[in-house]
């Protein structure tokens, strides 16, 4: 390294001078984008009632417009349907009655076992 790239005391004093602006002029944008984001994200929020969110309740638990799209979210390509949570939980219903029946026969059948065996 030469002598005549090293950076006077004056040159990287200015240096940091314009790092701290550009940092601080950041900060602002930065401060400036949120503070209009969370006004925008307020007004929405605040455009919703209860009965907007009791029909959104209503809709993921018995709706029928669930529907799965692809990647690129055009209606023509959906891919299949997401259950209804009452399809759910009816499908989680059936599948342990089925699994306790299947328990009970297992359970009837170690008992005749036991009393013959007896």
């Amino acid at each position: 390294m030469a002598a005549d790239d090293l950076l006077p005391n004056e040159v990287v004093a200015e240096s940091a001078d314009e790092l701290q602006k550009s940092d601080q002029i950041r900060r602002a944008i930065a401060d400036t984008y949120t503070f209009v984001r969370s006004m925008e994200i307020n007004q929405t929020i605040a455009s919703f009632t209860l009965d907007h969110y009791i029909d959104e309740a209503k809709r993921q638990i018995k709706g029928d417009d669930r529907a799965l799209q692809d990647a690129s979210g055009e209606d023509s390509l959906a891919i299949g349907t997401r259950p209804t949570q009452l399809e759910a939980l009816a499908s989680i219903q059936q599948a342990f009655n089925d699994a306790f029946e299947d328990a009970k026969t297992l359970a009837q059948e170690a008992d005749q076992k036991s009393q013959e065996q007896s």
